[in-house]
């Protein structure tokens, strides 16, 4: 069962190992009932999910000017969103759940995946079948998953890095076409892909009397995705896939001051990601309460989008090169780093 919840980890981009006691606890919270093990993983990892799905939305421009046609842009970005301390934690809410209960409900904060250790312990109970038609009543206390960094409480903000390649193209009447493409990547058991299309266009120019004023003014549309899978036993048809998606709509506003270029952008995310496993798994292998679950996980992150803005700028460091920077205010603020190739 350990390389089940190694493979949820490895994932949502490797991030680290659980040891044999936190696997053990992971099993035995699946154990507790379908239902409870996807509402406990949900907020457990939801920080994880959330940083990863508002990276994907950054990263789309660097000046609200497209490209004259057939004109190009190969660029490169990382993209950090950070996830606020208050996301650490989680509220244990007892209605939520049938078959788990907290040892001490007055403590109802939680570690989630990025949190620190906990003593809190989680109460388990429900029948377990002895023999054909009987059961009997079980009470069992584990202890609450603990974060990643256990004892250490870990200082300053943490961001998952999302990295974006992209090429934008110019087309017709002042429109850029932006690809972003990662092909099918194998890692041992692992793999990863990503794809995402965007439009800017210029909307100045319909405006009369606007195409004079000393500034550039776009709007853009992007959407970004992502997939990644985990072989958990091949041999049983056991795996993990991860996938992450977000639709960035921004106006855009920028001024070419020589080799520089500031520039902002107000606009909306909408992100979405989930988490599932596939396969059939078995439970209390050997004895009377033996019992197989198939596709035991499947976790959905809603609601981490939201309203956006961006404030950043541009600087070329050789003619056809330049190195951008900017910082998005939103649910889980992210900074962006990237250099591009740039031919006008």
């Amino acid at each position: 069962m350990k390389r089940i919840f190694t493979g949820l980890i490895v994932a949502i981009y490797s991030l680290a190992s659980l040891n044999n006691a936190q696997a053990q606890n992971f099993e035995q919270v699946v154990n507790s009932g379908v239902a409870d093990a996807n509402t406990y993983l949900e907020n457990y990892m939801n920080p994880v999910a959330t940083s990863i799905g508002n990276g994907l939305a950054n990263g789309w421009y660097n000046t609200a000017k497209p490209h004259k046609t057939l004109g190009f842009d190969l660029t490169f970005n990382i993209n950090m969103a950070t996830i606020p301390d208050a996301a650490k934690t989680f509220e244990f809410v007892a209605a939520e759940y049938e078959n788990i209960t907290l040892d001490d409900p007055s403590n109802n904060e939680l570690p989630t995946f990025i949190g620190s250790s906990t003593n809190q312990e989680l109460v388990i109970s429900g029948n377990r079948e002895i023999a054909a038609g009987q059961s009997v009543s079980y009470e069992e206390r584990i202890g609450a998953p603990d974060g990643i960094f256990g004892d250490l409480d870990y200082p300053g903000p943490l961001a998952i890095p999302t990295p974006t390649v992209q090429l934008g193209v110019g087309i017709v009447k002042n429109t850029d076409l932006i690809i972003r493409y990662t092909p099918q990547i194998n890692i041992g058991d692992f793999s990863f892909q990503s794809f995402g299309f965007g439009v800017k266009h210029d909307f100045k120019q319909w405006i009369p009397g606007m195409k004079l004023l000393p500034f550039d003014l776009s709007g853009i549309v992007g959407f970004n995705k992502l997939s990644t899978n985990y072989q958990i036993d091949e041999s049983q048809g056991q795996f993990a896939e991860f996938g992450a998606s977000a639709t960035t709509i921004q106006a855009i506003i920028s001024k070419k001051l020589l080799f520089f270029t500031p520039y902002a952008g107000l606009g909306v995310n909408i992100v979405r990601s989930n988490f599932a496993m596939k396969g059939d798994y078995t439970f209390n292998e050997g004895e009377p309460s033996e019992v197989t679950v198939t596709d035991p996980i499947d976790l959905t992150f809603d609601g981490s989008g939201g309203p956006r803005f961006t404030v950043g700028a541009r600087v070329k460091i050789l003619w056809v090169l330049a190195l951008n920077v900017d910082y998005t205010i939103q649910k889980y603020n992210t900074l962006s780093v990237g250099l591009g190739l740039n031919i006008r």
